[in-house]
């Protein structure tokens, strides 16, 4: 089932065209969470190219806690590493003493800066995937993570990294090069076998989300990072952010991130693709208005595409974007109606 929605089909019928096309009209409802707890993952590449990044993460904590801390979450923050060979800062094993962070610890801004600046002697093998599964699940999410994952609490993991995930479970064992990740990729673990895996980690009831920090499709001038996919395909499928790592400035992603890890969840898959110019969104059962744009010399109005104060609509993945004062308060309904596009295939599938 869809992680963000609680779907109501409307039904199947419809006009048919003169092709014989049926039109399936489709409402999918979701619900902005009402949890008051969330457990924050961070999984940081420790490998040699990685200092910088740190530091930024690091210095632009504020902005992602600032949403967290007004909304009086309780909360939990972790930091693990990328590697998954070494046994001092790795194989999952969450960092520092205590081994996550609270609203109560003293401090715990200053604390979270100091720890998740990781170091960069890490495996240039990041496997950042396999990482964040290992910490939360047996035997170690008993043993030395106990305490960090909560039944009830939005989970939210979020990567950075300027490598693909690399995460082969010894598929590349055999392999002294580190380019082994990317030149016998069909040997790492596919990642629908993976979306399986983190969907199991919490109950059918509680959210998981995943982010990322990672390199873009085209990384040119970006200190040797490479394109992140195997990241972003997972942060698309859960419905998180993804944020550029070449950015000279973390502020707007982690000021992002900070809004939907308080559980301000700012964007939501669709079931089906939509026909965009006949989708429609309400929160509260409150229309979210367009605006008036120009087509063919002719004005109309768009239900769309308001990306100050309103939505967008991603045809890429079906996602809807808020934007801005449009973002559905907490506890908030969000429905949207629309149009399936004739033939496409349910997400959820």
């Amino acid at each position: 089932m869809n992680r963000l929605a609680v779907v109501a089909l409307l039904g199947t019928t419809g006009c048919k065209s003169d092709n014989e096309v049926v039109r399936r009209s489709q409402l999918d409802t979701f619900y902005q969470s009402a949890t008051d707890m969330v457990d924050i993952l961070w999984v940081i590449d420790n490998s040699l190219s990685m200092s910088d990044e740190q530091a930024e993460v690091a210095s632009k904590f504020g902005e992602f806690i600032e949403s967290i801390e007004a909304t009086g979450l309780d909360f939990h923050v972790g930091v693990i590493t990328t590697d998954m060979e070494s046994t001092e800062i790795g194989r999952g094993q969450l960092l520092g003493d205590p081994t996550y962070l609270t609203r109560d610890d003293d401090d715990y801004i200053a604390a979270f800066q100091d720890r998740i600046q990781v170091g960069i002697q890490g495996s240039d093998r990041e496997k950042g995937l396999d990482a964040a599964i290992t910490a939360l699940t047996e035997p170690i999410v008993s043993s030395s993570n106990a305490g960090f994952l909560r039944d009830g609490a939005v989970l939210s993991i979020i990567f950075v990294s300027d490598e693909n995930d690399c995460t082969d479970r010894g598929a590349l064992d055999g392999y002294d090069e580190a380019t082994a990740c990317y030149e016998y990729s069909e040997d790492l673990v596919p990642i629908f076998d993976l979306i399986e895996e983190y969907d199991a980690i919490k109950p059918d009831e509680d959210r998981t989300l995943i982010s990322a920090i990672v390199g873009p499709e085209i990384t040119e001038n970006c200190g040797g990072a490479v394109p992140g996919f195997r990241y972003q395909t997972m942060a698309d499928a859960f419905g998180g952010i993804t944020g550029n790592i070449c950015q000279s400035s973390f502020s707007d992603i982690m000021e992002r991130l900070g809004l939907q890890a308080s559980g301000m969840l700012s964007s939501f898959q669709l079931t089906y693709f939509a026909v965009e110019d006949t989708l429609e969104v309400y929160i509260n059962d409150t229309s979210v208005p367009g605006e008036q744009v120009e087509l063919d010399g002719e004005t109309w109005v768009q239900i769309s595409e308001d990306t100050t104060n309103g939505w967008s609509y991603d045809e890429t993945y079906a996602l809807i974007y808020f934007h801005g004062d449009a973002v559905p308060p907490r506890e908030a309904t969000i429905k949207v109606d629309y149009e399936v596009i004739p033939g496409s295939l349910s997400n959820i599938d």
